[in-house]
């Protein structure tokens, strides 16, 4: 008998309901929504050090909660507040579970039905489970599947590039709700 990787089943969850699209919720200037994304960071990679960390080495959870306002019917503006801990691994010398906290401005664009793209600034107050801070940028796809008028269930992948610690770039699946205000 043949294990499936947990990866392979979240890609697979992730193709079903990219393809299980439906017409494109009408937007308009001024419309709010808010929204809570969970995340594991599968993988990161040190350009500094030359190391890589998987899920294998460290596990990490990440909740990100804001809300966006639509300056137009497909843009969007909004902050996203993210915290994360360590659940497993070696923790740095001085540092706690609570690794991250930050402070996540950006601008979306849903450019296809309900996809979107986001460019996301990253000023983490809290880094590397200190009291220390770091800078990044994010690049996030997404894809939204209504589940009701005023809901949608949330798949995105999210690449953050830190760059003030350490120059480092990972991958971080989402999953999660939006909302309408």
């Amino acid at each position: 008998m043949t294990r499936t990787s947990p990866l392979c089943v979240a890609l697979a969850v992730a193709g079903s309901l990219l393809v299980a699209g439906s017409p494109a919720a009408a937007r308009e200037a001024g419309d709010v929504v808010v929204v809570d994304n969970v995340g594991v960071p599968l993988a990161t990679h040190n350009f500094d050090t030359g190391k890589d960390v998987g899920v294998g080495d460290k596990l990490f959870l990440s909740e990100f909660v804001g809300a966006h306002v639509f300056v137009t019917s497909t843009v969007r503006v909004g902050m996203m507040f993210q915290w994360t801990e360590q659940y497993t691994g070696e923790l740095a010398p001085g540092a706690d579970h609570f690794t991250t906290f930050a402070l996540l401005p950006q601008v979306g664009w849903t450019f296809y039905d309900h996809l979107s793209a986001a460019a996301i600034f990253t000023y983490a107050a809290r880094a590397g489970g200190k009291d220390q801070f770091d800078l990044g940028v994010q690049a996030l796809l997404g894809y939204g599947l209504p589940i009701t008028r005023n809901a949608a269930l949330n798949v995105a992948v999210e690449v953050p590039y830190s760059f003030r610690l350490a120059r480092t770039i990972g991958v971080t699946p989402l999953v999660g709700l939006t909302l309408d205000l």
